[in-house]
């Protein structure tokens, strides 16, 4: 049996760009042929590019289940990290392109798409008045998506609010701030302008709910039973804040939504903030970067720009 060290030493002399950009691709892709297209390779040429690696590594990477191949653990293994390191490698690349550029680095935040209407654009703010030379790319989606995109080093750090059940030991957590929650309507609604409204008056209307699974769903369901009523009209289920927004006006629409994202939006005139109390927050935006992996001085201070704003 080889040696720790040895096996080391082979893995550096041996592992090809090629092999390392088609494992990369098979982390993004279903299937081998798949990942040999996105990386303009034929499929047998691809096969063979993995049979050499297992064979030079003395190990089982890959083993065939029906007519697909699949990873054995130590192909997994494999696939994830070299994900990684050609994403280490293409981040590189965009620091030294900006830095050639004029710029002092480049740095990427992965964002919730409700940190996108307050708490990001303010970090931005801070950041282009005490660093304007960082070159920074903003990738907004689903918190899980981007949780994906944050594992295999696309970005660098990633702001949102968790769901309860998301635990990773590989992730590293800061809270940033904790938002209340509050009922909006469109700027017609007949409760708009309201300055006594109870929260059984709001029943009556139809309601959007947030989608199932959400944060924001668990809030809603909590303000029902500790309202003990529900809204007699649950037209919509949607978690996508343009579209609420625009349902909401010229319609009798209620919804629930993160107190700053409520204010940002009744400050356009888009929507009103129905006079009932805040509900308590389901749970903190946080920010999360790798374990283990240090932010460059770009991304730190984007990290604490972020901070700051939060503060705010």
């Amino acid at each position: 049996m080889k040696s720790p060290r040895k096996r080391k030493t082979r893995l550096l002399s041996r592992l090809r760009p090629s092999q390392l950009e088609l494992l990369a691709a098979m982390e993004r892709t279903e299937t081998l042929s798949a990942a040999a297209r996105e990386v303009n390779l034929t499929q047998p040429a691809a096969s063979r590019l993995l049979r050499t690696l297992a064979s030079d590594l003395n190990i089982g990477l890959f083993e065939r289940v029906g007519r697909t191949l699949k990873p054995t653990a130590a192909g997994r293994t494999l696939v994830r990290r070299a994900a990684g390191l050609i994403a280490d490698i293409d981040r590189t690349q965009q620091e030294l392109e900006a830095i050639d550029g004029g710029l002092i680095g480049a740095a990427s935040i992965g964002a919730g798409v409700s940190s996108c209407y307050v708490i990001v654009p303010r970090a931005l703010s801070l950041l282009l008045t005490e660093a304007p030379r960082i070159n920074v790319t903003v990738r907004e989606g689903p918190m899980d998506e981007l949780l994906t995109r944050l594992h295999t080093g696309n970005i660098d750090i990633l702001v949102g609010r968790f769901s309860n059940h998301v635990q990773n030991a590989d992730i590293v957590t800061r809270e940033l701030y904790r938002p209340a929650v509050r009922a909006v309507c469109g700027p017609d609604h007949p409760l708009a302008r309201k300055r006594t409204t109870g929260w059984n008056d709001l029943m009556v209307y139809p309601w959007i709910l947030p989608e199932n699974g959400t944060a924001m769903r668990s809030a809603a369901e909590t303000l029902f039973r500790k309202q003990r009523c529900r809204p007699e009209r649950c037209l919509v289920e949607s978690s996508s804040i343009q579209t609420n927004v625009a349902l909401m006006n010229g319609s009798d629409l209620i919804w629930l939504l993160s107190a700053d994202v409520a204010e940002y939006f009744f400050k356009l005139g888009a929507l009103r903030i129905l006079n009932v109390p805040p509900q308590a927050a389901p749970g903190a935006f946080v920010m999360a970067h790798l374990r283990g992996r240090s932010l460059s001085p770009a991304a730190q201070r984007l990290s604490d720009c972020l901070v700051k704003a939060a503060a705010t």
